[in-house]
């Protein structure tokens, strides 16, 4: 009979040789990434296009452009596009982030050939009406004024501009801001990029032969532009800064203080996680046992790198009584000092390293979440080895190599900080 009350032989995670792509090149020269994996027939569509926020001067406007996408062709009205893709049971989005946007499908394979054309279309016919675009904008507009209400998001917003300043990694959408936003500015944002940019396909699940020729009828006859993958320069990160901002009868604050950070193709970045895992990437980390066990201060708090195509930054964000925000603030400053001055212990530096190989081991199961990975690989050109380098760094890394990486890479004293709540 099983013995419950002696735990299981525990065994260090072994390095797993991370799954490649295999790639396809349709007719117009588009790239496809595939990753086919798996008994279910299903699939999972993801088109990747440079048609973020920074391609754009006007902030909410990418994202603007993508939910109008939605509302109807030339062809169909968003209602019937609706309609088909709930007949065949699939879900879809389209969204834009900072650096790109994209358009996922996830559904059968058995109605993978009558969905894409209804992507194409909407990619490339979309119709900018006078009537969707003012319901569309009038309900970006009512949800920006109700975010910029709550705290949280006011803090990660405020944070994020004044790190990056006037750079577009800065920039915020406000009411006022959406509401100065004309159709015509959005037409020629959707035509100058999701309907001419050559994108980056991600295809993932059980996909066959006949997935690819359905790619290849559909998409490989549009005539994109020939892919950039150049990347501008680093953005200017602005000197650091303390600020609070009152909300009236906010019973809590949010608090978001961190620095210029850096992205996945620095060298260092591997280490960094590890770093950041210690301090307050996980539920066992300093921070979340300083300020939320031992102080009761937060139900929650962590650190996080946020790493862009461009730069990044790392931040430390958590929500606390205004009272507590003094004492929060000092014993960030004092966990980052702790690590910068006093190597970590092995045990503790055995338990995150086992954590993060095996929450990448677990990420390795299911080719949705591997295709979220060769596509990290492939739209910021990093190495195809990259996370067979990131497993064995996660490894080999010493209690020396982390305090190095503290002392250069965080400066309590150039901190930005924001806190935004009540008195």
């Amino acid at each position: 009979m099983l013995d419950r009350s002696q735990a299981p032989i525990a065994f260090p995670i072994e390095k797993i040789k991370f799954p490649s792509a295999e790639k396809f090149i349709l007719d117009n020269g588009l790239l496809v990434s595939c990753v086919s994996l798996g008994e279910q027939p299903v699939f999972k569509f993801e088109l990747c296009t440079p048609a973020g926020g920074i391609h754009t001067d006007q902030a909410g406007l990418a994202s603007l452009v993508a939910q109008v996408m939605k509302r109807g062709t030339k062809t169909h009205s968003a209602q019937f596009l609706n309609q088909t893709f709930d007949y065949y049971g699939a879900f879809w989005e389209i969204q834009a982030t900072l650096d790109q946007a994209s358009f996922t499908v996830y559904g059968l394979c058995k109605h993978f050939e009558k969905l894409m054309p209804y992507v194409v279309e909407m990619i490339q016919e979309a119709l900018f009406s006078e009537d969707e675009f003012n319901k569309e904008l009038e309900i970006e507009i009512q949800k920006n004024k109700l975010n910029w209400e709550k705290t949280a998001y006011s803090a990660s917003q405020l944070f994020r501009k004044h790190l990056f300043g006037s750079d577009p990694y800065g920039r915020s959408a406000t009411p006022e801001g959406l509401a100065n936003l004309e159709i015509q500015a959005l037409t020629n944002f959707y035509q100058a990029t999701w309907v001419q940019k050559m994108p980056t396909i991600f295809i993932s699940g059980k996909i066959s032969e006949k997935e690819i020729k359905v790619l290849n009828q559909q998409f490989g006859r549009i005539a994109f532009e020939q892919k950039n993958n150049s990347i501008s320069q680093k953005p200017i990160y602005q000197q650091a800064i303390q600020r609070r901002e009152i909300k009236e009868n906010a019973l809590q604050s949010s608090i978001r203080v961190g620095q210029e950070g850096i992205n996945r193709s620095n060298p260092d970045y591997f280490g960094f996680s590890m770093l950041n895992t210690i301090l307050g990437g996980f539920f066992g980390s300093r921070l979340q046992k300083n300020i939320r066990e031992e102080k009761g201060f937060t139900y929650g708090i962590s650190s996080s790198l946020a790493p862009m195509h461009r730069g990044g930054y790392w931040v430390v964000g958590t929500d606390v009584k205004n009272e507590n925000v003094k004492e929060t603030l000092s014993e960030i400053n004092k966990e980052v000092r702790i690590i910068q001055e006093e190597l970590v212990g092995e045990e503790e530096l055995n338990l995150v390293k086992n954590y993060l190989m095996g929450s990448f081991t677990g990420e390795l199961t299911q080719a949705f979440d591997i295709a979220e990975k060769v596509k990290i690989i492939e739209m910021e050109g990093l190495s195809e080895d990259y996370y067979d380098l990131f497993q064995s760094k996660i490894i080999e890394i010493s209690p020396k190599e982390i305090r190095d990486l503290a002392n250069q890479y965080l400066d309590p004293s150039q901190f930005t900080q924001i806190v935004v709540g009540g008195h």
